[in-house]
């Protein structure tokens, strides 16, 4: 589950901001999950950190390379304003 949380989370940010937010991201994520993580072993939240910020990262590059998908697709629904005067 928190794999496809993190890719869906990387998708959204490729989609929409630039490569400089990874880094916040990933360790609001990493801190999170150090503080809901109780009970669990150093190299289990360790792993677990790195599993997520690898999905994190993959999203982002998917979301980075369907940008231009997705821009056709909302201007063919007419979601996106059209830019003819």
């Amino acid at each position: 589950m928190l794999i496809i949380l993190a890719c869906l989370l990387g998708i959204l940010i490729g989609l929409t901001m630039n490569v400089l937010v990874l880094l916040p991201v990933m360790l609001a994520g990493a801190a999170a999950y150090a503080y809901t993580g109780q009970g669990q072993g150093l190299g289990d939240i360790s792993a677990a950190i790195a599993v997520s910020a690898v999905a994190l990262q993959a999203g982002y590059f998917i979301g980075l390379t369907s940008r231009e998908m997705v821009a056709q697709l909302r201007a063919r629904l007419n979601i996106a304003q059209s830019r003819r005067v």
